[in-house]
């Protein structure tokens, strides 16, 4: 099954035939099985099957033939008809084809007969005893998985649709690796209307090219047109896989050759450049570090510190099986040796096609290593360069029970793309033979977020390192603390229809907070909220204006409410703080019938805080009397100044220390936040770059 995998592998799938003038019929059975091993071995899978089934109406028995006219079906990917002869080969109980089994079950698989399937495998597991039998077991043992996970997945699909693109794009054979820019989508296509005959190769130029098609909305498509726009599509090779730099500067991709002697195909990566007016360069070959003696194709760009990240395909030496996915590191001109992503992405089968996000750093890819529901499922895991968290499978319907490769996703985060051969595709054979681009439509959720920066409310410069938590109903907590810095907003995610309140401390500075509700809006919105805090003055008093006291007595007045509602705001808005209340009187009267009528006003405003819930332990009640007279009482012509006796007689406060351990225990609620929200960390990405 080499062959398969390596036609498959390249996305290229050629089923040639010739044509002869000896009809089928009149060949006797040797002659037949002669012309069609010819023919099998040069590639020519579909022609072969005749010539096999000619010899099988003949001799019956004949298990080779069988097993040659199985193999053919799978290779051209008709798993019906693969279903049925491996059935065939399995019923003949011969002891040359053990393997029988094995494939019987895998095509059951790929026909969506999980249970069958599943049954057929585990079957498989316990009676081989053939070549490999460990590592056919283990694989068997893989497979069984998947048909217990795609049984899983279909009964709980996930809430996104799959399209085929329609033959505006999809023509037979096959389309591969589209690839979004901006208002255009480029794709490859090896396009013909009838099955390719190999002799006519080169006289129809039949290679894969690279062709676009405007967007003319989200998911509708103009005609598409061969890409002329950079000098990437060479006539006399394959080209195809395509990904852009994430400034749009650097255009990399892969030329594909096949050898006519083995029937394999050879990939390297290529890359053309922007220049100036827009022009781009001839393309070159990348150099011995990404481009080794094997194969390397699937090329996709991430960034990292270390420079722009390369992420690719291949199957050079030092692999962990097949096709393993690998990357370099372009630093300036010079690229870095290749290095394997590791076993949290590679399996000992083949992994391929990897499309990178750098907003959400999360690689998807498809594997055959993994359990899966078809052939090539789609997988994502988070991380860069080396270091992966463990691979999941994207589900159903993104996985179908055949080969699902090359997702992708726009610029609009809830557009993607995959590749597959399921059926609907636009086909010259079987309805799984070939491979067509169908559009990823994802709910449209609309997210809602806040940020700002905290600012210094008398400088209006922003103050880095305060913390700041957004709460909602005062007692429930969203997220996690975040704390300030002059480049970075502080971000959280919102929910519509909620009122929230942005809170931020920083010592040295009065706490304050933002209060502002979240309307319903039809586009992702993100609303700006500063915080400003107040320096608390260095061991100064602060007086609380229009505080009254009853005449020569320190009953409050109800006129001082006000005035003390604000303090006792300030005192929970800083919950940790303790403050001295301080009352003074002017100098009329005795000093020490002043000093007892203070201490009493000043235990009054104590005791009107402590009945609105503020401890005790965070306030101090001291009358001053007469020591700290603002002005003068008299004036030049020593006349008594009333004007003068009412700014001393007053009320103020000051900070004197703070109480550990007296935050505020918030309830937590649910940030709203999606890990895969790829908008919402879009945004939060973006944000990073934003000054005020």
């Amino acid at each position: 099954m080499k062959l398969l995998s390596n036609s498959i592998l390249i996305i290229f799938i050629l089923t040639p035939i010739f044509s002869f003038a000896q009809p089928v019929q009149n060949l006797n059975a040797k002659q037949s099985l002669k012309m069609a091993d010819y023919l099998f071995n040069m590639g020519s899978y579909f022609n072969a099957i005749s010539y096999y089934e000619r010899v099988y109406e003949k001799q019956s028995n004949n298990a080779y033939a069988v097993n040659q006219i199985a193999q053919a079906q799978m290779l051209l990917r008709d798993y019906k008809e693969g279903e049925k002869w491996f059935k065939v080969l399995q019923d003949l109980n011969v002891d040359t084809y053990p393997e029988a089994g094995y494939f019987y079950a895998l095509c059951l698989k790929y026909n969506g007969k999980y249970p069958e399937a599943k049954a057929a495998f585990n079957k498989f597991e316990k009676t081989y005893k053939g070549l490999n039998a460990s590592a056919l077991k283990k694989k068997s043992k893989i497979q069984a998985e998947g048909c217990d996970l795609a049984l899983k997945m279909i009964a709980h699909p996930d809430t996104v649709k799959v399209e085929h693109l329609g033959a505006n794009i999809n023509a037979p054979y096959t389309e591969f690796a589209p690839v979004s820019n901006n208002d255009l989508l480029l794709y490859s296509s090896l396009k013909s209307d009838t099955i390719i005959i190999l002799e006519n190769k080169r006289k129809n130029q039949l290679f894969a090219q690279f062709y676009a098609v405007s967007k003319e909305t989200d998911s509708t498509f103009g005609e598409s047109y061969l890409y002329t726009d950079m000098p990437i599509n060479d006539k006399d090779v394959h080209n195809g896989n395509g990904a852009f730099s994430a400034d749009k500067k650097r255009f990399y991709f892969t030329r594909c050759k096949l050898d006519e002697n083995t029937m394999k195909m050879r990939c390297e990566i290529f890359m053309t450049e922007m220049k100036k007016e827009g022009k781009w360069s001839n393309p070159v070959k990348l150099p011995a570090e990404v481009n080794s003696d094997s194969t390397q194709t699937h090329p996709t760009v991430g960034n990292s510190k270390e420079g722009e990240v390369l992420y690719f395909s291949s199957n050079r030496a030092q692999g962990t099986g097949g096709m393993d996915i690998w990357y370099s590191v372009k630093k300036g001109e010079i690229w870095s040796p290749a290095m394997n992503l590791g076993k949290k992405v590679n399996t000992i089968a083949d992994d391929i096609t990897p499309f990178y996000d750098s907003k959400t750093f999360t690689l998807y890819f498809s594997s055959n290593g993994w359990p899966g529901m078809g052939g090539y499922d789609v997988f994502k895991s988070k991380g860069g360069l080396k270091k992966w968290e463990p691979s999941k499978n994207m589900g159903y319907p993104i996985n179908s029970s055949v080969d699902d490769m090359y997702y992708s996703l726009s610029e609009k985060k809830y557009i993607g793309y995959v590749v597959s051969n399921r059926s609907g595709t636009i086909s010259v054979k079987s309805e799984t033979c070939c491979d067509d681009i169908f559009l990823i439509r994802y709910p449209r959720i609309i997210y809602y977020a806040v940020r700002g920066f905290v600012f210094d409310a008398k400088t209006k410069m922003k103050l880095p390192n305060a913390k700041v938590i957004m709460v909602s109903n005062d007692t429930v907590k969203w997220g996690k603390d975040q704390y300030s810095k002059n480049d970075t907003m502080y971000f959280w995610d919102t929910q519509a229809f909620m009122s929230y309140k942005l809170m931020a401390d920083k010592e040295g500075y009065f706490s304050n907070d933002a209060t502002f509700s979240v309307e319903r809006k039809f586009e992702n919105d993100t609303m700006r909220v500063d915080i400003y805090l107040t320096p608390i003055p260095p061991k100064e008093p602060i007086v609380i204006e229009n505080i009254f006291y009853d005449f020569d007595g320190a009953g409050l007045r109800p006129e001082s409410f006000k005035g003390l509602d604000s303090l006792y705001n300030l005192l929970m808005a800083n919950p940790t703080i303790q403050i001295e209340i301080r009352s003074h009187t002017d100098s009329k009267g005795k000093d020490a019938y002043n000093l007892v009528l203070s201490q009493k006003r000043a235990e009054s405003v104590v005791k009107y805080l402590m009945e609105k819930s503020i401890p005790k332990e965070r306030l101090v009640a001291t009358g001053m009397g007469e020591k700290e007279l603002l002005v003068k009482e008299t004036t030049e012509d020593g006349k008594d100044c009333e004007s003068c006796r009412q700014l001393n007689r007053r009320t103020d406060f000051k900070i004197i220390g703070v109480i550990p351990g007296k935050d505020v225990i918030y309830k937590q609620g649910d940030s709203g936040f999606d890990e895969d929200a790829v908008d919402t960390l879009e945004e939060q990405k973006e944000q990073e770059k934003e000054e005020e």
